[in-house]
């Protein structure tokens, strides 16, 4: 077998493209309650398993003392959108209590904050982004950058119920909205494309699926958000990066319309899909970024149960040219044995292809 020359960052990019060589990596991270919780106990789990080369802190870190805000416990927190959050558990993200736009007659004066100077919750930093994404290239890394809610930023400032009222309605004003937060989200990614380049990927996030449906209908989706969806997604290509789209919740009755809108990889909680649907309807069409199970399985499963969900996600998914990605999101509810045992079956599996 020849030398693979590749760096890191080529070879996750032609998996995401379907161009790869069979490797399944594997991405995500632990909550920073998870990290209060289990401390040095996780760190020296992680230790086990250097090949995933996923951040390790120093034994003996204060985890709670880096909990940032609308995450730390009992504290509220006033978004740069005007959004109000509150938090109960220390190191989770809270809920919004107070939406600025609950009533609509404020979308009058309502503005969104700059997109070159904040972000949500804070100012960007635009040095420290260049410095990071450059270190990221000069090391054989992808470079990858966020984007920013689309979609729940939309029931974020007006709220959920009245959000979906309005959309059923087709009130004027939700297009307005919606505008809005799309023009902030362009500016954004127009900036730190240009910052950043050459830029390998940008992340975006919204939930859009409930347990077992969507939120909205599709042709609800193609009214109000594909054109905005096909914008980012287009704006990113001019730059030659590649995009991600996370969603919870049940998302098939939108997958075909985020592949028209041009979206690379679709990260989801595939538990709501089931992993036979997910290979028979998406398979081959793009990445599918899979997030292991964290509802069932991982909280209350054994580990062997959870080995055999990544051996039938890497053997069902999978492929000798890649298009698939296991993503690890982690809450305090899963007990050590089974992160243990999710990273040992992701060392085990991550050249399942390579040799097909």
């Amino acid at each position: 077998m020849p030398i693979d020359t590749r760096t890191n960052g080529q070879k996750l990019r032609d998996t995401l493209t379907l161009n790869g060589t069979g490797e399944v990596p594997m991405w995500g991270g632990f909550s920073m309650a998870t990290w209060i919780k289990y401390g040095d106990a996780l760190i020296d789990v992680m230790s086990r398993y250097p090949e995933l080369h996923w951040w390790l802190p120093e034994k003996g870190t204060d985890f709670a003392a880096l909990v940032g805000p609308a995450n730390r416990e009992y504290e509220e927190c006033l978004d740069n959108w005007g959004c109000l959050w509150y938090c109960i558990r220390h190191g989770m993200e809270g809920q919004i209590m107070n939406h600025p736009l609950d009533d609509i007659r404020n979308l009058k004066h309502y503005k969104a904050p700059d997109p070159l100077l904040y972000n949500e919750r804070g100012m960007h930093n635009w040095g420290a982004f260049a410095r990071a994404c450059r270190a990221a290239n000069a090391a054989g890394e992808m470079v990858t950058i966020g984007g920013e809610r689309f979609f729940e930023r939309v029931h974020f400032i007006r709220g959920m119920e009245n959000a979906l009222s309005d959309m059923a309605e087709g009130s004027p004003e939700i297009d307005e909205i919606v505008d809005l937060v799309l023009q902030y989200n362009l500016q954004y990614l127009e900036h730190a494309l240009k910052l950043g380049s050459p830029v390998d990927l940008v992340g975006f996030g919204d939930d859009w699926g409930c347990q077992d449906r969507c939120m909205i209908s599709p042709e609800t989706f193609r009214r109000y958000f594909k054109p905005g969806y096909t914008k980012m997604y287009s704006l990113c290509k001019q730059y030659g990066a590649l995009t991600t789209q996370h969603s919870d919740g049940h998302t098939v009755d939108l997958w075909e319309e985020f592949l028209e809108a041009g979206l690379t990889a679709f990260n989801m909680q595939i538990n709501c899909m089931g992993v036979d649907v997910t290979r028979d309807r998406l398979k081959g069409k793009m990445c599918i970024v899979a997030s292991v199970d964290r509802q069932y399985i991982l909280p209350v499963g054994t580990p062997a149960q959870v080995k055999d969900h990544i051996a039938e996600m890497v053997t069902k998914l999978g492929s000798p040219k890649g298009g698939l990605i296991l993503s690890i999101d982690m809450y305090p509810d899963v007990p050590l044995e089974n992160i243990d045992a999710l990273l040992s079956a992701c060392v085990e599996y991550k050249d399942y292809w390579v040799t097909k």
